[in-house]
Order: structure tokens, then sequence, then C-alpha cells
């Protein structure tokens, strides 16, 4: 699979953010859009792009060559990026939009020590932490997980930061819709996310653990990255977060050598 990346011209690199395009492929227009701060604060960047002939189901995860080919994609392109570019992979950031969105959270729901945070906006519909119901609906092992079931726990102790628009109310024909779906996740993708944020803050304390989930709303924002990046200034949302999470899990006292770089404010 080829990807497009930014490496900085420095010795020392932080985890990279890895950018998830939506179902139109464009990811050379999200690579584009956060690029500059990239480049300004040195933050390695990866962008995968899943062809649609190989990965039309990398939403939930599949493709071509089975039903967990893309997550198996992206894996053999953060080792690529390790071995070719030295950039560290161990862990990740991950930024999906739309169904990048999808994308991201099942891939941290299934590889979750690949995963630092994430950021998941506005994506169509969620997969809920139900051990029954099969995976993507749910997290039971499934054909679609491979036979695996999801760590709940460990997809729990990763911060989550959910973005969707203000506006994003439309049931265009990328929407997934349906009675069961519509009765429990919502009729749209601004009610789908926030029902989602607190079927996971209930689901964090009936463990109980601290709830990892945050949420944004896109001002005068639809369903369209170019909106979320020039009206909601998603870019900047997204970096803002990143570094607002990385210091509230910082350790006290005077950062060592193994401690990861600050995330900028921008």
């Amino acid at each position: 699979m080829s990807y497009r990346a930014f490496v900085p011209p420095t010795g020392r690199y932080q985890p990279p953010l890895v950018l998830v395009h939506g179902h139109g492929r464009g990811a050379n227009r999200q690579f584009r859009a956060f690029l500059p701060t990239a480049i300004a604060h040195g933050i390695p960047l990866i962008a995968p792009i899943f062809a649609p002939d190989r990965f039309e189901g990398y939403q939930s995860l599949a493709g071509a060559d089975g039903p967990l080919a893309a997550m198996d994609a992206l894996v053999g392109v953060l080792e690529d990026a390790s071995w070719h570019l030295r950039v560290p992979t161990d862990r990740v950031d991950l930024l999906g939009f739309s169904g990048g969105a999808q994308f991201v959270h099942r891939f941290a729901m299934l590889t979750p020590s690949r995963v630092l945070r994430v950021v998941v906006a506005s994506a169509g519909w969620y997969t809920y932490l139900d051990e029954d119901r099969p995976f993507p609906r749910g997290v039971g092992a499934s054909v679609q997980s491979g036979g695996r079931a999801v760590d709940v726990a460990g997809f729990l102790g990763i911060p989550v930061h959910v973005l969707v628009g203000e506006l994003d109310l439309d049931r265009d024909r990328n929407l997934r819709t349906g009675g069961g779906i519509d009765r429990r996740q919502g009729p749209d993708r601004l009610t789908r996310a926030l029902r989602w944020m607190d079927h996971l803050e209930d689901e964090a304390r009936a463990r109980d653990l601290r709830p990892q989930v945050t949420f944004d709303l896109l001002a005068d924002t639809g369903h369209s990255f170019s909106e979320a990046v020039e009206r909601g200034g998603l870019v900047t949302r997204v970096f803002d977060y990143l570094h607002t999470a990385q210091t509230a899990a910082a350790p006290e006292g005077d950062p060592s050598p193994a401690d990861p770089p600050t995330w900028p404010t921008t």
C-alpha cells in the first residue's frame, strides 16, 4: 500500500500523526492541510492511501485479501516507515475523517498497543462496546474481526477525541441507515457522535476506569473536510488536543530522555 510521509529534518522524532482519509480517498488534500503545521513544529506525518480496488471495506478494517486486510496494510506501512524513514512507529497518534474516522477507532480497538491517541472526526457510524454483538457492530469475535474479541479495557485506556460539525445533520447516501442503527446511534452524524461519547463514558465508569473520551464541535461545518478545515479549524483543534492530552498524561518533574517531546500549541 502506498503512503505519503513527512519526516522532520531533526535527529529526534516524536511519534507520528497518521492521517486516514474518508470514503472519497482525499488523502492528498488531508496531507496538505496538516503539512504546514507539521513542518513548523517538526511533527512526522504518515498518510496511507486505501485504494478502492483493494480496500473497498477499509472503514471496517477489511480489504480484498481478508476481513482485516486494511488493518494489516496500515501495520505494514508503519513498519515500512520505521525501517526506511527511521520514524518511531511502535505507537502512533491517529486521525480519521468520515470513513477514516470509522477505521481509526476500530484499528485502535483491535490493536490498542500500537495507539497513543485517537481523533475521530465526523464518523458515519461507530462500533459500540457490546460484547454480545459481533464486530463491527459490537466487540464480540466475528469473521470480520478475524475471530478476535476486542480488548475493551485496553481500548478504554486510549484517549479518544470526538469531533463533528454542528451542521452535520444530513442523511446523505454515504451514511449507513436502517431501523436498528438509527435507533441505537441516532439519525445523523452529530447525534451519533454524542451518543457514542456518552457510551464510552458509561462503559469506562462501569469498569471503574476514568473516562478518556472528549468532544469538540466544529462550528459552521457540515460533512465536508474543506469546511472542517476552513470554518471549523480542524487542524488547529487536532494539534491543540494532542498537545493537551500529552501534557495531561506527562509525569511530574523534569522530563527524562524517554519522555516524548511536547506537542505544540497552535
